[in-house]
């Protein structure tokens, strides 16, 4: 005996004079839908919602540590643009001291080698200064790098020295600690000069301009870039500082946190260009 199936429904009709949804009625259920979605949209720096930046501070002028409790100077203001162009806001970046905990997503001021080809995964340089030397404001004995043969001298970077004067002056007159306590030695004659770079000097001179002097006699060269921790971020960062040389931002930048030192940088430094990844034969 067979079955009868039941019938399939018809098709609702649509009544007589009845109206469709109106485009901007479904433009609105479309953006209900969108902001319900619980995924936040983050900038080119991985979805991840915040952008962690690694600093050094205690070298005046670059990063430092500001009266409020956050971080100050050149380094930060380039940093807040990158992060900024990389679609992040100001709330979503979180600045730390570096090297440190939580790993950072960029850390600024990482060496890059003027007269040779840097690592890949540092950008830039955003910056490109020199080792110069800091005196006591009355002592004149102390004009060029070659017067400090008998000196006793602080640095931070001590690599150029020992490789001006040797190891046994290294040993004789060579202290080797950060540039804030280099300068407080030498405001009080427990050392006869301190080198460094210059824009960190020119901030320690302007501190104390009664006690010291720079010395303006630079004998090093050495760029600043800012290290990735992912390769797809470098390019983004680069395309952050091209922009920021570009419009006015970096120029800025620099009369207001290098001051005096603003005359020797007068235009931006030229970005490195890497080769992109061989393709596998």
């Amino acid at each position: 005996m067979s079955r009868t199936r039941p019938a399939t429904p018809p098709p609702a009709r649509r009544r007589p004079g009845a109206r469709l949804p109106s485009v901007p009625a479904l433009r609105w259920v479309l953006l209900a839908g969108l902001f319900a979605t619980p995924t936040v949209l983050a900038g080119c720096g991985g979805g991840h919602g915040s952008l962690v930046i690694g600093v050094r501070p205690g070298r005046p002028g670059l990063a430092d540590v500001s009266p409020s409790g956050g971080y100050a100077g050149f380094e930060i203001e380039v940093a807040g643009y990158v992060a900024r162009r990389l679609g992040y806001r100001d709330d979503q970046v979180r600045y730390v001291t570096a090297p440190g905990s939580p790993p950072a997503d960029l850390a600024m001021g990482e060496p890059l080698p003027v007269d040779a080809p840097g690592p890949p995964s540092v950008a830039g340089p955003y910056l490109v200064s020199g080792q110069d030397i800091l005196a006591g404001a009355g002592d004149m004995t102390v004009r060029r790098l070659r017067d400090l043969t008998q000196k006793r001298v602080c640095t931070a970077s001590p690599a150029p020295l020992v490789a001006r004067f040797g190891a046994a002056w290294q040993r004789a007159f060579l202290t080797v600690s950060t540039a804030e306590d280099c300068a407080r030695r030498l405001a009080s004659g427990r050392v006869h000069a301190v080198t460094g770079d210059a824009a960190v000097l020119a901030g320690l001179a302007a501190r104390s301009p009664e006690a010291v002097r720079l010395v303006g006699r630079t004998f090093s060269r050495e760029g600043y870039g800012i290290a990735v921790a992912r390769d797809d971020l470098r390019a983004g960062v680069d395309d952050a500082l091209r922009a920021m040389f570009d419009d006015g931002a970096w120029r800025r930048a620099v009369i207001r946190h290098l001051g005096s030192l603003a005359a020797k940088y007068p235009v931006p430094p030229a970005l490195r260009t890497y080769p992109g990844p061989r393709s596998a034969p």
